[in-house]
């Protein structure tokens, strides 16, 4: 017999919006847990239960029938929650794009068309399964008729029969509207008996059979529930009319049409593009009904072969664009190179140097993923890449900067459903002799990634363009890829002997200070053991304790001990800053210094949300600054012979940035006036006259300057200007009273990022903010810093990244050895021939302020010498 399934459209959408959490949303913000719990129960009913035909029923609206005999009826239900009205709307869009027929009727409830189409499914020979959390139909129950119960979020079900029906309530479900009335349902304002709970209930129907019987024999009840029944007997009898399900609706759809049907793959997956249920994508597909009758599946058919010989590589068709995958694993190392529809070629590395016409013509454009490793593997073989066009990696990156991870497996199963696995039996793998490799790989699966990545060029370009992204991908992320991969592969001359000698140095200095600790601990331990420390501390010498751990422990992180008054403790934070810096810097760079006395650290240029580059192996972002020690290791640093590093250091950008934004006339006055911003600041907050500030002021006012950029509130400022919160306070609210449009623009733009979901920055970088959504405060706190600091430091890094595409291009014009090494936070660092000095050192001033037009300038600090300790301006 087949089945037709009715789902109970509100009751599902509800359930599954408060059963994920709200911050389950699109990355520009639109909240969609509802949508997608919808969808994942019905992918689990249709691979479950598999029924033939399906319908969603809807409430209309609430007035029916049953308002209008009893006002009160759902009368104490509050409006639908703010983050699920909306969410209506894309279900059901969605569920059209299904091709699931969603049904409702004026005046009537989904459970009444339940039960009347329900009556003529079974007529027509039909089972029927509704879909609900609501207990009423329960009444409709029968051999015919199941119900799939939802009893918590939309997962934990049961599957309600005649005979759980029977067990649960000692009655057949035709009587379960007799138990309800009598019991009342406070869900629909319903009042029950008072006194009579299901098991009264269930017992009383059990002996009389409906709820007129019972009142037909109240005399043989107990005084009490006499006497409660008799003053209830009027809302019983109502209870009872109310719920009792309407089953002769006329509903103008014939069961038939109700037979699921095909829908459109490219319609839906549109759908799942922009709702971002990427996980879903494979899942739908594998449900779908296609033409034969059978689910469809999302996996792709690629035909692969190995090239072997010169002649073979130079007759590849000429494609536009030329899709290329980097191949390396322990059995092929080449480039997979697609040559049409489902048809890749592999390309050994002994061969591939037969692609360097078509790999260094501009004219022909390429596209691959993870642009940066394949230029720096063609590189290291003397090869060039031009004429990239697309790197769909750093494409998923600008769209979506949050997500972290830009896998070409996972981009794939997300945006286009498609896995990137192919199931060949073992006598299917292709082999190749000449190549002395172990036949096991697949070579499908790795045409299946160049396939992946011809077909995912589309739907990336058509999200840059609806975003308005295009611009910043290709005139900022994409250009800038070939200068990372030449700054990665340029590195930076170290001194290593100087390096082991202030180990050495460090390795005593700190064997020192851990003699003078064991000294006034009163005997050895070992102070790396943070067991044994608070033994010394919290045991042995009775230090207080501030702050435990979540595990109830005492605390002994930098920020409690710093607050501690013993010279022991002095003692132990000079030991750990010393022993961090030997291990992570001294000693780490030494490790990693390659065999040509350079370091060669990683750049990221998809891992930050606010689009600036950090770096890795080693990160060079870090090198330590703030202290004397510290300092010494930027010595190591240093420039060939005969050549020096030029450090070019953007003066306060973040604020210029913030200026132009905001238009502040405080802060455009300190700009213009080529003022120092942190003393300009310091005389408006502490109003004293710029000759009188003193170093506290301007320290005060800088902590200030840049802690309100990153959302500081005054707990924040006190903690790290060691002042109570009320004084704090007072400095905050002293600092907005003096540049009020700062204050003005830093509200609104918390505003906005709620209105949109995101936040941009001067070049159209867009930062999606879901946490501005969240339930948690906490977390919507997070994200009301994240709207304020975002746009400015995007903007700051869109700028640093266009002069180091600007200054690439035109180092080489006025010194052919000339290379830009790293690029630190807001300084870039450049190699250069002594000789060349003074012109390098002017094209990067002048390249670096003139890259951006602010509403104040820009400012360059620039600085020479042999090492980066020298380069101070």
């Amino acid at each position: 017999m087949s089945t037709l399934a009715l789902i109970d459209g509100h009751s599902i959408a509800y359930r599954a919006f408060y059963a994920l959490p709200k911050d389950l949303a699109t990355s520009s913000g639109q909240v969609t847990n509802a949508v997608f719990g919808f969808t994942r129960m019905l992918i689990r009913l249709l691979t479950d239960e598999k029924p033939e035909a399906l319908a969603v029923v809807w409430d209309v609206s609430r007035r029916t029938f049953r308002t209008e005999m009893y006002p009160e009826y759902k009368a104490q239900r509050s409006e639908t929650p703010d983050l699920l009205a909306p969410q209506f709307s894309l279900l059901q869009d969605f569920l059209e794009a299904l091709e699931v027929p969603q049904l409702r009727k004026e005046g009537y409830e989904a459970d009444d068309l339940i039960a009347s189409m329900a009556g003529r499914a079974s007529a027509e020979g039909w089972e029927v399964l509704a879909v609900t959390g609501d207990r009423d139909v329960f009444q409709l129950v029968d051999d015919n008729f199941r119900v799939l119960y939802t009893r918590r979020g939309v997962s934990d079900t049961v599957k309600v029969t005649p005979e759980w029906v029977k067990d649960r309530y000692s009655v057949p479900p035709s009587r379960y509207v007799e138990i309800a009335a009598l019991r009342g349902d406070n869900s629909d304002n319903l009042p029950g008996v008072p006194g009579v709970g299901e098991k009264t209930a269930a017992r009383l129907i059990g002996q009389y059979g409906e709820v007129e019987r019972v009142f037909e024999n109240l005399e043989e009840l107990t005084p009490r529930l006499r006497t409660n029944l008799s003053e209830s007997r009027a809302q019983v009898l109502l209870n009872k009319e109310l719920m009792t399900l309407r089953r002769d609706l006329e509903v103008e759809v014939e069961i038939p049409d109700l037979v699921r049907r095909a829908w459109d793959p490219e319609r839906v997956r549109e759908l799942v593009t922009s709702l971002e249920f990427f996980s879903l994508w494979a899942d739908l597909q594998s449900v779908r009904v296609g033409g034969s009758g059978e689910p469809e599946t999302g996996r792709v058919e690629v035909e692969t072969r190995v090239l072997t010989t010169p002649e073979s590589v130079s007759g590849l068709p000429d494609l536009d664009p030329l899709v290329l995958e980097l191949v390396r694993d322990e059995h092929f190392e080449g480039l997979a190179v697609r040559e049409g529809d489902n048809r890749v070629a592999l390309v050994p590395e002994d061969l591939v140097a037969g692609l360097e016409p078509v790999l260094a013509d501009p004219k022909r454009p390429k596209v691959t993923h993870e642009a940066k490793i394949l230029i720096r593997w063609l590189r290291a073989r003397d090869l060039t890449l031009r004429g990239l066009e697309f790197d769909t990696a750093l494409a998923a990156y600008v769209i979506d900067p949050a997500t972290g991870s830009y896998q070409l497996d996972e981009l794939a199963e997300r945006m286009i459903g498609m896995p990137l696995t192919a199931d060949l039996p073992e006598d299917d793998i292709p082999t190749q002799a000449s190549l002395a490799f172990d036949p096991r790989p697949r070579f499908d699966q790795i045409g299946l990634r160049a396939e992946a990545i011809s077909r995912l060029i589309r739907p990336l370009r058509s999200e840059l363009e609806d975003r308005e992204e295009m611009e910043l991908f290709m005139e900022v992320e994409l250009p800038l890829v070939g200068v990372l991969a030449e700054m990665e592969d340029a590195g930076i001359g170290v001194d290593q002997e100087y390096l082991r000698e202030l180990s050495r140095k460090l390795r005593a200095d700190i064997a020192g200070l851990e003699d003078r600790i064991h000294g006034l601990a009163g005997g050895a331990f070992n102070v790396n053991s943070t067991l044994q420390l608070r033994e010394v501390l919290f045991g042995k010498l009775g230090l207080p304790v501030l702050k435990k751990t979540a595990t109830g422990k005492p605390s002994t992180d930098a920020s409690v001990l710093g607050k501690l008054d013993h010279p022991l403790v002095d003692l132990l934070l000079e030991f750990r800053q010393l022993e961090k810096i030997r291990s992570a810097h001294v000693d780490g760079y030494l490790s990693l210094t390659g065999a040509d006395g350079r370091i060669h650290t990683r750049f990221n240029q998809m891992g930050t949300s606010t689009g600036r580059v950090s770096s890795e192996n080693p990160n060079l972002q870090t090198i330590p600054i703030r202290t004397e020690v510290g300092r010494t290791v930027r010595r190591a640093f240093v420039a060939g012979p005969e050549q020096l590093l030029v450090v070019a250091d953007y003066s306060q950008i973040e604020l210029r940035v913030l200026s132009h934004f905001s238009r502040d006339p405080g802060l455009l006055e300190a700009f213009l006036s080529d003022v120092d911003i942190h003393t300009a600041t310091a005389a408006r907050v502490f109003e004293v006259d710029v000759t009188e500030v003193t170093a506290d002021m301007r320290r005060r006012a800088k902590t200030i300057n840049f802690g309100l950029l990153y959302g500081m509130e005054a707990f924040g400022l006190s903690q790290r200007l060691d002042i109570s919160r009320e004084e704090a306070a007072e400095h905050i609210d002293a600092y907005f009273s003096q540049f009020p449009a700062v204050k003005s623009f830093m509200e609104e733009m918390v505003l906005e990022a709620r209105r949109n979901g995101y936040t941009t920055t001067l070049f159209n970088r867009r930062r999606y903010l879901p946490e501005l959504r969240s339930d948690n405060f906490r977390i919507r706190q997070m994200g009301e810093r994240m709207a304020l600091n975002a746009p400015v430091q995007g903007t700051a890094a869109d700028i640093i990244k266009k002069a180091m595409i600007v200054l690439s291009s035109r180092l080489g014009q006025v010194s052919p050895s000339c290379s830009l090494l790293l690029q630190i936070h807001d300084e870039l660092v450049i190699e250069t021939p002594e000789d060349d000095l003074e012109d390098v050192t002017a094209l990067t001033v002048e390249v670096m302020e003139g890259v951006a037009e602010l509403a104040v300038p820009l400012k360059v600090d620039v600085a020479s010498g042999r090492n980066l300790a020298e380069c101070k301006s």
